[in-house]
């Protein structure tokens, strides 16, 4: 597996935090000291597994391809790679499903513009907690070329 960021997750530029606080999920993302994005939801709210939810319809959603897009700058501070990039989770195992209220608070930032997008109504929101491995993506779409 490569080191994490590869893929574009929001680990080099930012600093995502999950963690929970009484009977809340907290997701924060920060950019530098600067919240950018807070996103909550009630923790172990209706578990899906004792629920009915059959944990294949789980493994299922979990194993539909994502995308990411993946930006890496150079030395100069300009973008080196610029690239949608699609995986596939593997050997993933269910170790608890969950669904809740959520919320989610964009903070507008110059140099995390995620509040330019409107969120308009929560549909759904779920948390999972798997065993997985990240196996190499592919690339949809390069935009540098």
């Amino acid at each position: 597996m490569r080191g994490e960021g590869d893929l574009g997750f929001p680990k080099k530029l930012a600093y995502p935090k999950l963690h929970v606080e009484k009977e809340t999920l907290v997701g924060r993302l920060k950019w530098g000291e600067d919240l950018v994005a807070l996103a909550t939801m009630g923790y172990k709210h209706h578990d899906l597994t004792d629920q009915g939810q059959k944990t294949d319809e789980i493994l299922k959603m979990m194993g539909k391809t994502q995308v990411n897009y993946k930006w890496i700058l150079d030395l100069k501070g300009e973008a080196k790679i610029e690239q949608l990039v699609a995986y596939n989770l593997q050997d993933i195992h269910v170790k608890g499903a969950w669904m809740g209220p959520a919320r989610l608070h964009l903070v507008p930032h110059v140099q995390a513009p995620f509040a330019d997008l409107p969120v308009k109504k929560i549909e759904k929101a779920m948390h999972v907690l798997v065993d997985c491995t990240l196996p190499y993506g592919s690339v949809l779409h390069d935009y540098k070329l």
